[in-house]
């Protein structure tokens, strides 16, 4: 699954993606285990850094967890590993409430940072697909996005 951050640009059909997330489900849940979701990558360009988008990003890849979650009954808990000197991936992560668990036993160059959620349904139709695109247009001030969320099909 992915999610991506698209700003539209002034020449139709040149739109630039600005920041994308990719994440899944790491392990299934199952009646011998716990199962995990996984965020593997987050990323915003450096021309919108400092704009938030990263926090929307974050956001609406945890909404579509609590629903996957909720209709799929898997674990309510996703991972993700950080290079702990990544200061704005790291603020990023503990603003939307996850937990720095420490050195990775297996790569202790990078964190692991846990975030337990409660699976919540979502009545919204674009919710219920594999990948959110969230659409951001220039407004007259270039450093205001507005956004709009729809379905990819």
């Amino acid at each position: 699954m992915r999610t991506l951050l698209v700003v539209s640009g002034d020449i139709p059909l040149h739109d630039e993606v600005v920041g994308f997330c990719e994440y899944g489900v790491g392990v299934e849940t199952t009646k011998e285990h716990e199962g995990i979701y996984q965020i593997s990558y987050i990323a915003t360009a450096l021309k919108v850094r400092g704009q938030h988008l990263g926090d929307t990003l974050l956001t609406s890849v945890i909404m579509r967890l609590r629903d996957d979650a909720w209709r799929s009954n898997r674990t309510p808990l996703v991972l993700t590993q950080v290079d702990p000197r990544n200061k704005p991936s790291m603020d990023l992560f503990s603003r939307l409430g996850f937990v720095d668990e420490g050195p990775d036993p297996n790569d202790p160059e990078y964190h692991l940072l846990s975030l337990e959620f409660t699976p919540a349904g979502s009545r919204q139709f674009f919710w219920q697909h594999h990948s959110i695109f969230l659409a951001f247009k220039v407004q007259s001030d270039p450093h205001r996005l507005r956004g709009e969320a729809f379905s990819s099909l």
